[in-house]
């Protein structure tokens, strides 16, 4: 399966294309920090940049066998070249992307990652 979606032959296909420069510049600092925060007591948040797409992914010891890492994808940001905006995706409990579903899904990468941050839906975080 690619990592292209077509939705005819005038769509324009951007979604592995790599982060611009200080795209990713700014996705290093802000995540870092945002990563740093929110690991700690044997759970581990960190972000994986695939083309234009990040997430987030939390990582924590299974209950029956806590040497075991068991790792969730918990959000992620998708940045439109085109539009110069981000879009932000959580994952239901099948492990499917679904479009963040309040209206402030499209936005910058600060106020998106901030919208992940304080969880208003309590959907990204236990």
């Amino acid at each position: 399966m690619s990592g292209v979606r077509d939705s005819g032959p005038d769509r324009e296909r951007h979604e592995w294309m790599a982060l611009p420069d200080e795209e990713l510049a700014r996705v290093r600092e802000l995540l870092d920090a945002f990563c740093r925060a929110r690991s700690g007591a044997g759970v581990t948040v960190a972000y994986q940049v695939r083309g234009n797409r990040v997430s987030l992914v939390e990582t924590r010891p299974l209950f029956i066998d806590p040497t075991i890492g068991n790792s969730v994808n918990v959000a992620q940001f998708e940045f439109d070249p085109k539009l110069g905006v981000w879009t932000l995706y959580w994952y239901d409990r099948k492990n499917r992307r679904q479009p963040y579903p309040t209206g402030r899904n499209r936005d910058s990468l600060e106020k998106l990652i901030a919208e992940v941050g304080g969880d208003p839906t309590g959907i990204f975080w236990d």
